[in-house]
């Protein structure tokens, strides 16, 4: 008969049994949960992957959509992007939702290039100076600007390279290259973030020199400025004002009527530049947010068009702008 093991061994060996199934229970949590989380990151995963195909659709559609506006109207088109309605497109879990603006009207800072023949600067200050700058903070600003993209390290009068910068509490230097973004301007010698605000509705950053022609069949009142800046400053904000008030109720019939009008024409012809004005959108701004479960993605793509209205991306910008 075998002797019955003594009490301690017997207590000795169910705290070895506990101690086994606590780590068991322990493991078996740990890849329970590490299951869990690499379904959802698996889930994740794919629903970004249906969010970024999405976009890439967005892009190609637009393209598209926009080609498709040269067989429309002055007026069509005119009435279409003025009330920018909202386009939804479902996909496979999920949905697009797009619209579409006229983005012709707008100075692109970079056409500011700082070579000797270039003249965009002056014109950049004349829509400072139509929009309440003193003359001579307009023109710091402008040649500030100016040197901040150019390639040399020579201020101009009224401007800045890295000698100012360089004595900075927090020393940089100047970029010496196109601007990538508006809030880039912050860094720039003069530009506060107010100055920043009163400007950011006329100007816009473009990766090429390239200026769009002002589409005159969309221009407010507001966008006087541009008009100023376009007859580098000859004109009043009032007279500017005045010429965009004339557009009849069913648009420009032709740009000679336009040009026609008795304010364009009291401009010497040395200011005048009447190629940047045309009476279709040059430049079109999509604007998209993509939904895909807990994803979501906001896309704005510009689109250049040319003349025989084929639509071509230009710029890409993702998330917040």
């Amino acid at each position: 008969m075998t002797p019955a093991s003594p009490p301690k061994d017997r207590g000795a060996a169910l705290l070895s049994i506990l101690m086994i199934v606590a780590v068991m229970s322990v493991a078996a949590l740990t890849a329970v949960d590490a299951l869990g989380r690499s379904i959802s990151l698996a889930r994740v995963s794919a629903q970004r992957s249906q969010t970024l195909w999405a976009a890439r659709s967005t892009e190609a559609i637009g393209a598209v959509a926009i080609s498709r506006l040269k067989d429309l109207d002055d007026d069509t088109i005119r009435q279409a992007l003025e009330t920018a309605q909202a386009i939804t497109l479902p996909f496979e879990r999920g949905v697009i939702q797009a619209t579409l603006a006229d983005d012709s009207n707008c100075f692109n800072l970079n056409t500011i290039t700082g070579a000797a023949d270039d003249t965009s600067h002056i014109r950049f200050q004349a829509l400072l100076e139509a929009q309440g700058l003193f003359r001579s903070d307009a023109r710091a600003l402008a040649e500030s600007l100016a040197d901040w993209i150019d390639t040399d390290s020579s201020p101009r009068a009224f401007g800045a390279e890295d000698g100012y910068y360089g004595t900075l509490e927090t020393p940089y230097r100047a970029a010496n290259a196109r601007l990538v973004n508006l809030s880039e301007l912050r860094a720039i010698k003069g530009f506060t973030p107010e100055i920043i605000e009163t400007i950011r509705p006329l100007v816009c950053v473009r990766p090429s020199t390239f200026q769009s022609a002002l589409n005159i069949e969309t221009l407010h009142e507001s966008d006087a400025p541009l008009l100023i800046a376009l007859y580098s400053g000859e004109l009043s904000m009032e007279q500017a004002q005045s010429v965009i008030r004339a557009r009849p109720l069913s648009g420009w019939l032709t740009l000679d009527t336009f040009l026609a009008d008795s304010e364009i024409q009291s401009i010497a012809v040395a200011a005048r530049n009447d190629s940047m004005i045309a009476l279709r959108p040059t430049s079109l701004r999509l604007t998209a947010r993509i939904v895909s479960g807990p994803t979501q993605e906001t896309l704005q793509l510009t689109y250049a068009m040319d003349e025989g209205g084929k639509a071509s991306l230009i710029q890409r910008i993702t998330g917040d702008f």
